[in-house]
């Protein structure tokens, strides 16, 4: 099997502990017979900002049903119909939600959407571009989950940039419609998991899970 190590990844910012687990469970795959090959997509820097204008813009839409009517909370007390909407809103999404939808609200309003959705949809296109040539001479590609080990729960929820900063792996499977795995590869100094992230074809799921299943039994 050829399993691909992309540059991109592996670049400033990624934690050396993460980076040692990653390359370690490499090494593995290739004692166990799998060709490692460098490759290269270099639009992966733009996923970061592609992911959040297009995943607010769609919170924003999505979410609009959620107005007291049919869908979600229903603030009690209110007289009106433009207070039910204000309070059940207001009390029914949180902080994330809320910066979300006007997020979102603003990359789709008028003068905005082709500056930021419909750039970012264009980038989306070069993401997946980048797959395809990839896959064409690879199985898989292997990269790490996050650039840091696990952190503890509740200990980034005041910093959402750093939050997500740290989707930087993940999104670009997610951009690009193929499909993608992540599986533990070690633990850092502190017990705190690391993990891999193994990215697929289209609809070849079978071929991710043999890999992971290889990584685990290693």
């Amino acid at each position: 099997m050829r399993l691909g190590v992309p540059a991109e990844y592996f670049a400033e910012g990624l934690d050396p502990e993460v980076r040692r687990a990653i390359e370690a469970s490499i090494e593995q795959l290739r004692a166990a017979g799998a060709e490692i090959k460098p490759i290269s997509l270099p639009h992966t820097r733009y996923a970061v900002p592609t992911y959040y204008v297009i995943a607010t813009a769609e919170a924003s839409a999505n979410l609009a049903r959620f107005d007291g009517v049919r869908y979600g909370y229903r603030a009690p007390g209110a007289n009106t119909l433009s207070a039910m909407y204000r309070r059940s809103r207001d009390g029914g999404f949180g902080p994330e939600v809320k910066r979300r939808i006007m997020l979102g609200t603003y990359v789709l309003s008028a003068g905005y959407y082709d500056a930021y959705y419909k750039k970012a949809q264009q980038v989306r296109r070069l993401l997946t571009n980048d797959f395809l040539s990839a896959f064409q001479q690879v199985d898989a590609i292997l990269t790490p989950t996050a650039p840091t080990p696990a952190f503890k729960l509740g200990e980034k929820v005041d910093d959402p940039l750093s939050m997500y900063l740290a989707d930087i792996y993940t999104v670009t499977a997610s951009l690009a419609g193929i499909c993608g795995i992540s599986v533990p590869c070690g633990e850092s100094r502190d017990g705190l998991p690391i993990g891999m992230q193994i990215l697929g074809r289209h609809f070849d799921e079978a071929t991710i899970f043999r890999v992971g299943q290889a990584v685990e039994a290693n």
